[in-house]
């Protein structure tokens, strides 16, 4: 028996933690007798949130309130509550919300970074307390060092997270990531010269810098074209050549096929990026056929083989270099279609989500391995 402890909705898988947590529960269940210890996130306290950005806004510096340690402690409580005495394994998905747990068994957890890198990607530092960032970050790395096995998605993230928290090398695994879509029987690229911009964050995932590029692209290929999906753009009226797809969700028939051809019809995602780790949607676009433009920075690198998968430029992503590059694939069509025939290969020889769900139960069977050698 192993309890798997998420923060995630069951049965839900739309991108991000969710696919994550959807993906590790459906493969804990091929092999083991599981009980679900969810969804276990508790409101925010809203006064806590108030004050924080207030002190953040001054200039002051706020608390992470998330992981305030009233909430922590919820958590803690909640988990204990809910979670199965007699099981052999905890399986949590993600690292911080968990830290003031304490389980009477072996347990491993999995997410993509560590709070240390996550705060650094996607906040500014400087707008929290020092004190309450460490404190944190302490109590992950206690809870952590503690773990049978501690998971990521990633090499780079693993890496650091072993510098940062003087994590066991030996008890860190990594499991990649994969694609949340199913992959199409075969690449149906017609041609043409359409570019695709997909975020749920605009400016974040560079979408201003796509823009940008495009526009200098269309100065030396008009037919050029670039569908954006998910969040709206900002900055006021599109470039000419440029269309708003709409946010596309993979729940509803309607849009994920709208999603798909999308995918299957551009030349290439481009991704200019700046807050980052293991992006999914370059796995789905790899997964038909579709190459990427993206800086080699977080963990693309490990996604991405340049000038054979796609293309990286460097970190942080210029509107020039994005053009150069989109340039590029229009204009050296055959060393484009060996391109796109290495992605669709590569995405499916690595990143299917067999192969991630196979790494997983790797990491699961050798943690309840040694729990067994041990009793």
């Amino acid at each position: 028996m192993i309890n798997f402890i998420s923060n995630q909705p069951r049965g839900v898988s739309s991108g991000g933690a969710a696919a994550l947590s959807a993906a590790a529960g459906a493969a804990l269940e091929t092999r083991h007798a599981v009980t679900y210890v969810g969804p276990i996130d508790p409101a925010v306290d809203r006064l806590a949130k108030a004050r924080s950005k207030a002190l953040r806004v001054s200039g002051l510096g706020g608390d992470f309130v998330a992981f305030a340690e009233p909430r922590l402690a919820r958590i803690a409580g909640e988990v204990e509550r809910l979670a199965r005495r007699d099981a052999a394994l905890d399986v949590f998905l993600g690292f911080t919300s968990w830290v003031s747990t304490r389980p009477p068994r072996p347990y491993l957890a999995l997410s993509d970074c560590a709070f240390h890198d996550y705060v650094g990607i996607f906040h500014d530092r400087r707008r929290f307390r020092a004190g309450d960032l460490d404190r944190i970050e302490q109590a992950e790395a206690r809870w952590l060092r503690a773990a049978a096995r501690v998971l990521f998605t990633s090499d780079w993230a693993a890496g650091r997270a072993i510098g940062r928290y003087g994590l066991d090398p030996a008890r860190v695994g990594v499991v990649g990531i994969f694609g949340n879509i199913e992959p199409p029987a075969r690449d149906t690229f017609a041609g043409g010269a359409t570019f695709a911009f997909i975020s749920t964050d605009f400016a974040a995932k560079g979408g201003p810098i796509a823009l940008a590029g495009f526009r200098t692209l269309r100065s030396r290929h008009p037919e050029a074209r670039l569908v954006i999906v998910g969040a709206p753009p900002t900055g006021g009226p599109l470039a000419p050549g440029a269309e708003y797809a709409g946010f596309l969700r993979k729940d509803v028939p309607a849009e994920a096929a709208r999603f798909r051809a999308i995918l299957a019809s551009s030349v290439a995602l481009v991704h200019p990026t700046r807050a980052d780790i293991s992006p999914h949607v370059l796995i789905e676009a790899a997964q038909f056929g579709c190459p990427t433009i993206a800086p080699g920075a977080f963990a693309i690198p490990e996604l991405l083989e340049h000038g054979r998968t796609g293309l990286l430029v460097d970190a942080p992503p210029t509107p020039d270099a994005i053009a150069t590059a989109m340039a590029w694939m229009l204009e050296h069509p055959e060393a484009y279609a060996e391109m796109r025939a290495a992605a669709w290969r590569r995405a499916r020889a690595m990143h299917a989500r067999a192969r991630f769900e196979a790494r997983l139960l790797a990491q699961i069977d050798a943690s309840l391995a040694e729990t067994m050698a041990a009793a």
